[in-house]
């Protein structure tokens, strides 16, 4: 008797807890101080008295919780609950329930003990904690850069919305796998990042290339280590953009810089070349003067010397010739005209010397390119060049196929004259310099290098483009681009001089 008044001290001392004892049916064998400060119950009012009925929301007790609760415990020997509760007056608030079962001295299960504490305000924080959970989940939903976890070995806790189009994956593919899996460079690449992390604690505008299939996208990431409460390494998150657009903007402002530096130094060694070609015209009128008269007053043995300097000037007066070309800022006369036809005048005069080298002709004439607005002299000059250093080119070559032809840009703007060649190639060092003047691959004897520096003035003139691709000993290609012909716009290309861009 007097352990029992002790344990009941015990249990009634307990004001802050309910202590609820039941038979496996609910009804109420003991009920603490603590559960009637809980539920506003004497322990006389709530003894006998069904336990569901009594302190059970209404709810729970139409879907016969209770019942459900006793058969798990007597299956697991204890659960713990997290319920809604009632009180005597009708109000309804969240509690956590512990719920064993009562064994006698044998061992017997004989009923339920139910240890009950309440939770003020849980469930009003847990949706608080929900809400704040789903707004920052829908942040990183929306955001338009790719979003990512992972644990401290690399494996992915959690991607956004961008990352799984990114990846082209759904999330239950992508979460447990590792990072370097979609990496170009591996597992190297993933520890490479981890060592920054650790250095750094993070990094920003990191740049390198994620491998999704076939496809290598460049991406630029800022990444930091993620900390639990303690300071500890718990793992990181990595922000991906994805660069293939920047990337292509920024090699096409290279080259549009590249083409007006061109443009620039083309129409400086224009200016330049000017000056020097009447500079040298003077001195050779000269000397032309003078060598004619010394050939009426000596003998045979120096007239052949005589007759060997006058060639010479002839040579000079011929670069002189081409220099001044190159640099004329003559008008020209533009006028509709069709690309085809300025090809075929080109081949005309052409073709008989393809056929003595052996240089096969593959003509690829679209028909229904529309016309331009050009001076076809200037054009067929253009294209006499290209075809000639095309026919250069391929000397010597046992395979010689020679391949003009024309077609509309992908944009529809621009007629596309394109002439290739299975000859030597050249190096893209090569390549850099082949408009500029007095460069040239050939020898000395077959060109002056100043063919194609007169075409791209040529061109400029036309706003147009000249395109080279080549590949060392196997072959070369140009493609001439000018802008397809508008009736409104005649009067605005009319007499106009060359000026230097929108040339490559």
């Amino acid at each position: 008797m007097a352990a029992t008044g002790l344990l009941n001290s015990i249990l009634d001392s307990a004001t802050r807890t309910a202590i609820v004892v039941t038979d496996f049916d609910g009804r109420i064998i003991m009920f603490n101080q603590g559960a009637a400060n809980l539920f506003g119950y004497t322990p006389e009012e709530a003894k006998d008295r069904h336990l569901p009925e009594l302190t059970f929301s209404k709810e729970d007790r139409n879907t016969h919780l209770f019942e459900h609760i006793v058969e798990r415990v007597r299956n697991q020997g204890w659960v713990q609950e997290r319920l809604l509760r009632q009180d005597k007056s009708g109000r309804v608030f969240p509690a956590i329930s512990t719920i064993t079962c009562l064994k006698d001295s044998t061992g017997q299960s004989e009923g339920i003990l139910e240890i009950t504490q309440d939770v003020p305000n849980l469930f009003g924080l847990e949706n608080e904690l929900k809400s704040s959970k789903n707004f920052l989940e829908n942040i990183l939903e929306s955001s338009i850069d790719a979003v990512v976890t992972t644990d401290p070995k690399g494996h992915i806790t959690y991607a956004n919305r961008a990352f799984k189009e990114l990846i082209g994956l759904r999330g239950h593919q992508i979460i447990g796998k590792h990072i370097s899996t979609y990496y170009k460079d591996g597992i190297d690449q993933a520890r490479q990042i981890m060592n920054k992390l650790r250095e750094f604690g993070r990094i920003r505008d990191y740049e390198f290339d994620i491998k999704v299939g076939d496809r290598i996208i460049p991406i630029r990431t800022s990444d930091s280590l993620l900390y639990d409460e303690y300071g500890e390494i718990v793992g990181s998150m990595g922000v991906f953009q994805d660069i293939t657009a920047r990337k292509k903007l920024s090699e096409k402002l290279s080259a549009t810089q590249a083409e007006l530096i061109q443009a620039v130094k083309m129409r400086a060694l224009g200016d330049l070349v000017t000056g020097v070609a009447h500079e040298i015209n003077n001195p050779l009128m000269a000397s032309d003067t003078f060598l004619h008269l010394l050939e009426r007053e000596i003998g045979s043995k120096l007239g052949k010397r005589v007759v060997l300097l006058k060639e010479c000037n002839r040579k000079i007066e011929n670069i002189v010739k081409k220099l001044m070309e190159f640099s004329r800022h003559s008008e020209f006369e533009f006028t509709a005209m069709d690309a085809n036809d300025a090809v075929m005048s080109v081949l005309a005069i052409t073709r008989q010397q393809l056929l003595n080298q052996s240089i096969e002709l593959e003509l690829r004439l679209n028909e229904n390119v529309p016309r331009v607005l050009g001076d076809k002299n200037q054009i067929e000059q253009v294209l006499l060049n290209l075809i000639s250093n095309a026919r250069d080119a391929m000397e010597g070559k046992s395979h010689k196929v020679l391949t003009v032809r024309t077609d509309l840009s992908q944009k529809g703007q621009q007629v596309e004259i394109g002439v290739s060649d299975t000859g030597m190639g050249m190096t893209p060092e090569q390549i850099e310099q082949i408009f500029n003047p007095f460069f040239t691959t050939k020898d000395s004897d077959k060109g002056i290098g100043l063919g194609l520096s007169i075409s791209y003035r040529i061109i400029d003139a036309h706003q147009g483009k000249i395109d080279v691709k080549s590949e060392l000993n196997k072959g070369t290609a140009f493609t001439v681009s000018l802008p397809v012909y508008q009736a409104e716009g005649e009067r605005a290309y009319t007499n106009r001089k060359p000026e230097g861009n929108n040339v490559s």
